[in-house]
């Protein structure tokens, strides 16, 4: 029986190595190893869903590279690839979801209640009736109350099996993190909320 993969932010042909904190000296090394890492566990008729930026926009003569990863793969439009045309993206993409839109998807989760989720390139679109698999920001968290980045950057530029990543990270989130791991919401973070960082401009 064919597995169920999640994975984000590709960001093939990517060269800002050390904004994004990735470990590559090279954008072909590093398109190398996330081929090489992708296509140790995924086979060729598994289902894939690649959760926005297959490609860094800057370079898209790396798009071909796409073909090399293994699976039946579904693209959730991220803001990267909003250079290349459907046409363009369904040569290496089976369905193409429109940025900012999404897809439900449930789990069975041996430990309780099933979890119902909403599968989407940028939190800021996310459900607060359904648990987030969410992509976009990289490395700067992996989990939230209500989300789980599938990047992979969190997952040491390996895809998630979608049920056993969802289970583990829905369990984590629930049973086992405390206030160290949710300090946004306490004062020390919570007060520099709307003084720091910057608005989403992507659909305004």
């Amino acid at each position: 029986m064919s597995k169920i993969w999640i994975t984000a932010d590709w960001h093939l042909g990517e060269d800002r190595f050390e904004l994004m904190g990735r470990p590559f000296k090279t954008q072909k090394q590093m398109v190398d190893t996330l081929i090489a890492n992708h296509n140790s566990l995924v086979a060729p008729d598994d289902l894939v869903y690649l959760v926005g930026d297959v490609c860094y926009q800057k370079t898209p003569e790396f798009l071909p590279y796409a073909a090399s990863f293994n699976g039946v793969k579904h693209l959730f439009r991220g803001n990267h690839d909003r250079v290349f045309t459907d046409q363009e993206l369904s040569k290496y993409f089976d369905i193409i979801i429109p940025e900012g839109e999404g897809v439900t998807y449930t789990v069975a989760n041996p430990d309780g209640d099933p979890i119902d989720c909403w599968i989407t390139h940028y939190p800021s679109r996310g459900s607060d009736q359904l648990f987030n698999l969410v992509g976009h920001i990289h490395s700067a968290w992996k989990y939230q109350l209500n989300s789980f980045n599938v990047g992979v950057d969190c997952n040491h530029f390996y895809p998630h099996d979608l049920n056993d990543a969802v289970v583990s990270a829905f369990n984590a989130i629930n049973t086992y993190y405390d206030n160290d791991v949710w300090v946004a919401y306490l004062g020390i973070n919570a007060d520099y909320r709307g003084k720091r960082g910057k608005p989403g401009t992507y659909f305004s």
